[in-house]
């Protein structure tokens, strides 16, 4: 590898070429076509003149119907027994977008969802720009009538639309969107403001969070983690973009580059230009655990010998898919690789023998990272994931999520048929099985999202799944 030396610039290569090459940086990513019932029915992904890959709505309206069906059999049931759903703009807005597609840098909309199907579900924008905006790219789902769009204020038109579809009478049951959390904001994102003024306009509704731990989690909780061919479509571009960040990240991490920041730039950049879309997460950081650094650029400086690790969530409609790859910045003869590489080694075999343990439909998550947190310990290696099964999904719409330690109120959750997940090993070899040049032991992760069918699990990537060095 070329020595970054003081200016951290290779002999060949400028400053200046290096931002002029930033600028012109773009995947050319082989996106799959979007799955409609018609041509008419869905504004699918088209590509733009530019280098920049730009997507509308694409779910067809079979889609929004196997979602809505799904959500009001489980409003139905009696520990719920819900007459609507209400999930507001300004909370988590990941719920208003799995019930309409809106979302995203077009803004997200006050949604109230009846169980009743022959009720249309309101969505409530918050600008006549915005309405027309969505309006242009929501025909699929609106043309029956099922989907109203409509500009209004907050509480106050929410509560207009409420008594047009007979909601205002007393005692009826509304499940609010994240009026509490679970794993992510147990006091939940209402506005206090917001519920009170309903509560005055509307007089005896009962108001009740619709998010649980566990396999009951909740109607939109629950139906968003069992996925459809659709979203698997979704998700495997979400997977595809990762991957070709994951490249970018090994051949952007030579010079002229100097930082972390360098890197993430460009890697962020080619995120965008694949999807169109604001990546939900990419985090990088130089020997430490990918999270470290919060998804921030840092001006940690860039040194040969050092471990890259990384969660890189590429966002396709709204949806995350996260993958994971350690890689190492010098080549087979850097001091340090050999730790690297046999560290790597583990936690491929880790992932590998994890994913064949699945029985569909019968292993639990909580069975699963017990196994997991087994073989490390058989490996002589100790697991620094915090988090090892991450699923996909909508911004934190993603569950389950757990690790050996970590959220265990997911265990009971069967890995059932349609789900979708990152498996991401992160481990750290014990210093009596494999010592790293450094003082102690560095963490490696290697994590590759997961497909769960009827009787087999399959990867949804492409990559070969081995050490990574800048020099390959």
């Amino acid at each position: 590898m070329p020595d970054y030396g003081k200016s951290g610039r290779s002999p060949q290569t400028s400053r200046r070429a290096f931002l002029r090459g930033l600028t012109s940086t773009s995947i050319a990513l082989p996106f799959l076509p979007a799955v409609c019932s018609s041509p008419k029915e869905a504004g699918a992904a088209e590509l733009n003149p530019g280098q920049i890959q730009v997507t509308n709505p694409s779910f067809s309206r079979a889609e929004r119907d196997r979602r809505w069906a799904a959500i009001r059999r489980i409003m139905a049931k009696p520990q719920w027994n819900l007459d609507a759903i209400l999930a507001p703009a300004s909370g988590d807005t990941a719920y208003p977008r799995y019930l309409t597609q809106i979302g995203g840098r077009g803004g997200s909309a006050d949604v109230i969802f009846p169980r009743d199907d022959s009720k249309p579900v309101p969505a409530i924008v918050s600008t006549a720009r915005n309405q027309i905006f969505w309006e242009k790219r929501l025909d699929a789902w609106r043309s029956d009538g099922k989907l109203i769009l409509s500009q209004g204020e907050g509480s106050k038109s929410l509560a207009e639309q409420m008594k047009n579809l007979g909601l205002n009478r007393a005692g009826a049951r509304i499940g609010v969107a994240k009026l509490s959390g679970s794993r992510f904001d147990p006091e939940g994102l209402v506005a206090a403001t917001f519920l009170e003024n309903l509560k005055s306009a509307i007089p005896g509704l009962q108001f009740m969070p619709i998010e649980k731990w566990g396999a009951d989690s909740g109607p939109i909780d629950e139906s968003a983690m069992m996925k459809s061919s659709e979203e698997h479509q979704v998700i495997r571009s979400s997977v595809a973009a990762g991957e070709k960040a994951i490249e970018m990240i090994r051949r952007a991490a030579r010079p002229p580059s100097r930082h972390q920041g360098d890197i993430w730039l460009q890697t962020f950049v080619a995120m965008f230009s694949a999807t169109g879309e604001d990546p939900t997460r990419l985090s990088i950081a130089l020997d430490a655990e990918g999270n470290t650094t919060l998804g921030a650029p840092t001006g940690d400086p860039l040194k040969e010998g050092q471990i890259i690790s990384q969660e890189i969530d590429a966002t396709v409609q709204g949806y995350r898919g996260q993958v994971n790859h350690s890689i190492f910045i010098g080549g087979s003869k850097t001091p340090g690789y050999d730790y690297y590489r046999t560290a790597m080694e583990a936690a491929i075999k880790l992932f590998h023998e994890c994913i064949a343990f699945i029985v569909p439909g019968k292993t639990t998550c909580g069975q699963l990272v017990d196994y997991y947190a087994q073989l490390a310990e058989k490996l002589d290696a100790e697991d620094r994931s915090g988090v090892v099964l991450h699923s996909s999904g909508i911004a934190n719409l993603s569950r389950p999520r757990l690790g050996s330690s970590n959220s265990r109120g997911e265990s009971d959750i069967v890995l059932a048929p349609g789900m979708t997940f990152d498996f991401k090993p992160a481990i750290r070899m014990k210093r009596s099985a494999a010592q790293d040049v450094r003082k102690e032991n560095r963490s490696v992760q290697i994590g590759e999202h997961v497909l769960v069918a009827t009787a087999s699990v399959s990867r949804l990537g492409k990559r070969e799944l081995k050490p990574l060095t800048t020099e390959s």
